[in-house]
């Protein structure tokens, strides 16, 4: 599968929904809206290229700190 779907812990989902939150005004609402539906469920299921989409939107809006874990899902050790 080129496009695997990634379940997230509560946890990261958990992480991730604040690190979102917390830059919504720095997002086009239109990611704004498309992730924070994906990031609603209590654990999170995302492609990887919609992770990918988001810590890449998340760059462009100047946050540049993602948790660890995201960035070994594109770039492992």
């Amino acid at each position: 599968m080129n496009n695997p779907i990634i379940e997230l812990t509560a946890t990261q989902t958990t992480e991730l929904r604040n690190i979102w939150d917390g830059n919504k005004d720095l997002l086009n609402p239109d990611d704004y809206l498309f992730i924070k539906v994906k990031l609603g469920r209590p654990q999170a299921k995302l492609t990887k290229n919609q992770a990918y989409r988001m810590m890449m939107t998340l760059a462009k809006a100047g946050y540049i700190e993602p948790p660890v874990w995201l960035v070994e899902l594109f770039d492992p050790k």
